[in-house]
């Protein structure tokens, strides 16, 4: 699977881009895109002093930079982004001075290119956001249900029902919302089939009511996990508020690092049968990069923000030759069973479209 960076461009002209980080592949691949010269807008911190004799204290504001350099942070996953102040708050008088924003997962970046993104970075947008795997969210309570698809690249609602149930006092109370329960998890299992790449089904809301349909959801769907979640309603500002606690991402990124976990496997597998079509370790990758030969590389996230310059650059090098051949890279965090298995087999694997040691 690629990163699916969440991005929009925010004028007809296409030179504004907003994007948000959700992963390490994010980062890179933003760390690929930028380039000196653009401008950067985000929310980042600044030591600034109010008057003379104060101490300096950190603040924070929005500021707009002109990028000059860009490096991923050793030892964590964030991107540096350094260059002069454009815009900023006029209080603390640091228009033209140099500043470096430091871009975590679940920042929001606006980015402006003075001569619009060009048709080669706009394909690259367009193939990060192709990623698989899908996350059905319900949310109920006694008034109304909402049920929504989310992705990577955001959230489709699918619908959202009222109730309309017999009062407390009415006989026939229970009996329509067992029915009504029913046909709810129907409607979900038949969305389920439709899409094909569900990894999991979360339902939310208050009270018992969301155990009970999530009972009703195994009972129809088989293979596929039930998860429950609170928020304080139903309907589709539930489904937000689901999405907010986080969990609908978390099963996302947990099929991911299983698909890593596979590619790995299947890298172990090929380096007893078919050696040819697998590379190990860096000096291995960086030649048969250099022949287009990659398919999928695995890289660690911990070579890309190493203090020694030379071993970055070549890394760097090798996913941008990778890239430039269509190749796909997961850049994997060290800190996950998939990141430490990684790293005894050198950092960085490649599985590769053909057999290098047969090629002519």
């Amino acid at each position: 699977m690629r990163s699916a960076l969440l991005y929009e461009f925010v004028d007809p002209k296409k030179k504004a881009l907003k994007v948000k980080i959700e992963n390490t592949d994010d980062l890179w691949l933003l760390y690929t895109l930028l380039k000196e010269g653009d401008q950067v807008t985000a929310r980042t911190q600044r030591e600034v002093k109010q008057g003379e004799g104060e101490k300096s204290r950190r603040v924070p504001m929005i500021l707009t930079i002109n990028v000059k350099h860009m490096e991923f942070q050793p030892f964590t996953n964030r991107l540096r982004i350094r260059g002069k102040v454009l815009e900023g708050p006029d209080t603390f008088g640091i228009l033209g001075s140099h500043h470096t924003i430091s871009v975590d997962l679940g920042d929001e970046l606006l980015i402006y290119r003075e001569n619009g993104w060009g048709q080669k970075d706009i394909r690259r947008l367009e193939s990060s956001s192709r990623k698989t795997g899908s996350v059905i969210i319900v949310a109920l309570d006694y008034d109304e249900v909402g049920i929504a698809i989310y992705r990577r690249q955001g959230v489709k609602k699918i619908t959202e029902i009222e109730l309309r149930l017999p009062g407390k006092g009415d006989l026939n109370r229970e009996v329509e919302l067992k029915e009504a329960l029913m046909n709810i998890a129907k409607e979900i299992s038949e969305i389920a089939f439709r899409e094909k790449d569900v990894v999991g089904i979360v339902v939310a809301g208050p009270g018992f009511l969301k155990e009970e349909l999530a009972s009703e959801l195994k009972s129809y769907l088989k293979g596929v996990n039930v998860f429950i979640e609170n928020s304080s309603m139903g309907g589709y500002a539930g489904v937000r508020e689901a999405i907010l606690r986080g969990k609908p991402s978390e099963l996302l990124r947990l099929q991911e690092m299983q698909e890593i976990e596979k590619l790995i496997e299947q890298s172990l597998k090929l380096l007893g049968e078919r050696p040819g079509y697998v590379a190990m370790g860096v000096e291995e990758c960086s030649n048969v990069a250099e022949l287009g030969a990659v398919e999928v590389a695995l890289v660690l996230d911990e070579l890309l923000s190493q203090q020694d310059k030379f071993s970055r650059e070549k890394v760097e090098a090798i996913m941008e030759k990778i890239n430039s051949h269509g190749g796909r890279i997961h850049v994997v965090p060290a800190n996950t069973p998939a990141g430490e298995r990684l790293y005894s087999l050198g950092g960085i694997i490649c599985l590769l479209r053909f057999d290098v040691n047969h090629s002519t």
